[in-house]
């Protein structure tokens, strides 16, 4: 339940969401620094007066000088580094992928490594015109600025090899493949939430709950849900999963049975959509089929006249391929909350929304759809229960696709034959 955790499941996932902000590290950085600074005033009570003349600690202040004014080139340096990452990412792959580049953990941890010893260098030189440091403070400060260069030294080499590959288009695609592979994850370790499954419509006698927001639903808290249902003795039916639109007409939720004081309704409304989160974006976090379509369209956007590079749409069909092929078998309901009813997510749902549109707009690409069929048969071989019916009514669909667009016959026999391999398979797992 919601009680064993440190921390209520939403405000944990907020708390995620705010420690993955450039600043929050930076922020954390520079009070360090800062901190770091006033220490050497703190403890120069603790030094012997004749060590800091006998280890040379009289050198701080050039020392904190150059600091200062590299530091502060190089950060400049770095954010200019990042924005064209970022630009370069959002027209290579999709702007749906910059998000994951602005909250990569690496560059982050760089950027306020950098700015955190700007305002170290900054803070130091201040307090030593004023004298308050004393000999014996100075020493304290030596020694901690020597750890912070060895720390910048080793945050220069780490930026050096992070700038190698950020915003490539290779590098963009593995992180939207290990996001998408997380949320995968995540999802077939709970398929429903912790909740039951669904198996159709609310029942007839369920009251709908309508969303107070427009937008899509990136969290859903249901450990909080399911206290509140206790609490109140009803049954909660999710109409939506992590990743569906909402909106004011649409219901959030159906419930049974209605409360009957209209008051005591109202209140139980707004406390049941309060374990929601919606936002104008989707989130990779709960929401398996964002990052595969966020893959889609990074094939998508390669097909697109103006760029024609089918050798990247390729690449994404891999990678579609690497996360899927992690489900192997089908999954069975854990439920923690029963009181809990939440839609099923299909493997037919995944493909689709992943696949599909690449098959879409890659119509005229024999090649490509090489690829697509390819896939598809793997994952029929690879975990047939789960994926080889659906790998074979996608493949029909793909095979009607290409069949009108390509010119040469033997193109269109060839990949006749991939989607026949595919529909074998699940006919003979069926059987």
């Amino acid at each position: 339940m919601a009680g064993a955790n440190p921390l209520p499941g939403q405000l944990r996932w907020r708390l995620t969401q705010l420690f993955r902000k450039v600043w929050v590290r930076v922020t954390a950085f520079a009070v360090l620094g800062v901190l770091t600074a006033l220490a050497g005033f703190a403890l120069k009570g603790f030094i012997p007066s004749d060590l800091p003349a006998k280890i040379g600690a009289d050198a701080i202040e050039a020392i904190l000088q150059i600091l200062a004014s590299s530091m502060l080139a190089v950060t400049t340096f770095s954010l200019s580094i990042l924005t064209a990452a970022y630009a370069a990412a959002g027209t290579t792959a999709t702007p749906r992928a910059v998000h994951l580049l602005v909250s990569d953990s690496a560059s982050q941890t760089v950027l306020a490594t950098f700015i955190g010893a700007f305002l170290f260098s900054l803070v130091s030189i201040i307090i030593l015109k004023t004298g308050i440091y004393g000999e014996s403070g100075r020493l304290v400060l030596f020694a901690v600025t020597v750890l912070v260069v060895l720390i910048i030294v080793v945050s220069l080499l780490r930026w050096i090899e992070l700038l190698s590959q950020l915003g490539r288009v290779g590098d963009t695609l593995k992180r939207i493949e290990t996001a998408a592979d997380r949320a995968l994850a995540l999802h077939l370790k709970s398929p429903w939430l912790g909740g039951n499954p669904m198996i159709g419509a609310p029942p007839v006698d369920a009251q709908p709950v309508l969303s107070d927001a427009n937008g899509f639903l990136q969290h859903c808290d249901t450990a909080k849900l399911s206290d509140m249902a206790s609490e109140a003795g009803i049954e909660v039916y999710l109409a939506v999963r992590p990743g569906d639109f909402l909106h004011l007409a649409a219901p959030a939720f159906h419930i049974r049975p209605q409360p009957a004081d209209e008051e005591a309704a109202e209140a139980l409304r707004k406390r049941l959509l309060g374990t929601l989160t919606i936002a104008a974006n989707r989130s990779f976090d709960q929401d398996p089929r964002f990052g595969l379509s966020v893959l889609s369209e990074s094939a998508q956007r390669a097909l697109s006249p103006g760029i024609n590079d089918p050798g990247t749409a390729k690449q994404a069909v891999t990678h579609i391929l690497q996360v899927l092929s992690q489900w192997r078998t089908p999954i069975q309901p854990q439920v923690q909350y029963p009181r809990l009813f939440v839609p099923t997510l299909g493997a037919h749902e995944l493909l689709v929304e992943s696949l599909l549109p690449i098959g879409r707009d890659g119509a005229a690409d024999y090649w490509v759809h090489v690829g697509l069929q390819q896939a598809l048969l793997a994952l029929a071989q690879i975990s047939p229960q789960v994926f080889s019916k659906a790998a074979a009514d996608l493949s029909r669909d793909l095979l009607k696709l290409s069949d009108g667009n390509l010119l040469l016959p033997e193109q269109r026999t060839s990949l006749k034959d991939l989607s026949a391999w595919a529909v074998d398979v699940a006919q003979f797992t069926a059987e």
